[in-house]
């Protein structure tokens, strides 16, 4: 999720315009005419490039319209909070953006050890008002700090407990599937996954972990967005109505 942002000024954009072009062959070849299906929630072309993106502040400016004329792109995650007090300072806008684009929304808290769980609760459901969320929150973990393993658990346990109270679904899990192999599993497998793996193979889980979405680059190129942006496909059978909220 901490992707480093590239600025328009020292973007290679020579490199963009090809990268660009090659995913438009690939989209092409690959049906890009495929739609978003309403009636039942699914993404209808699994074969797409990517299905979704997460974007945090290092995004910076977005030109949403652009953005939302990128047919395989069916939801994107944008990083509300991290820990006690830090509230992303684009959160809303793009929020409110995406919405009108037509875009499917979620929001993301990344999870500090250096504070309580109640406080980075109350700070993530204070920005990601319940009332503006398409799809179910999600925990970015991705540090033990000083916690133990057991620490660690417990703790994501509490935070999630408190979110399904809030939001009414229960949260979806990002971490790396190193990170969470290490330290989560297999406590959380029955958990909504989203992990990233950054390899032409699936993450695989440790004892028969499924994933839902897999964050499979942090190079991805896409039209509206001057940065490079984290790519994400459904797997193991998921799609829109796995991560839905409602």
């Amino acid at each position: 999720m901490h992707t480093p942002a590239f600025i328009s000024n020292v973007f290679n954009w020579k490199q963009a315009a090809i990268v660009a072009a090659v995913l438009l062959a690939c989209a092409s070849c690959r049906n890009h005419d495929a739609e978003y299906d309403t009636s039942t929630n699914t993404v209808i072309d699994a074969d797409a490039p990517y299905h979704g993106i997460d974007i945090s502040s290092h995004q910076r400016h977005i030109d949403w319209k652009l953005v939302a004329a990128d047919k395989n792109i069916h939801f994107i995650y944008i990083k509300a909070t991290e820990g006690a007090t830090y509230q992303s300072p684009h959160y809303a806008y793009n929020v409110t953006m995406a919405h009108q684009a037509g875009v499917p929304v979620g929001s993301y808290h990344y999870l500090k050890t250096t504070s309580s769980i109640n406080e980075q609760f109350h700070n993530f459901t204070r920005t990601a008002v319940l009332t503006s969320q398409d799809l179910i929150p999600m925990i970015d973990v991705e540090t033990r700090g000083s916690w133990s393993r057991q620490q660690l658990n417990d703790s994501v346990a509490l935070l999630a407990r408190l979110l399904e109270e809030h939001y009414g679904r229960t949260p979806m899990i990002y971490s790396t599937m190193e990170f969470y192999n290490e330290n989560l599993a297999p406590r959380f497998n029955k958990f909504p996954l989203y992990i990233a793996r950054y390899s032409s193979q699936q993450p695989s889980i440790n004892w028969e972990g499924k994933v839902t979405l897999w964050q499979f680059s942090d190079e991805g190129i896409i039209p509206g967005i001057d940065a490079y942006v984290d790519l994400s496909r459904f797997v193991d059978g998921h799609d829109m109505s796995s991560i839905l909220l409602n």
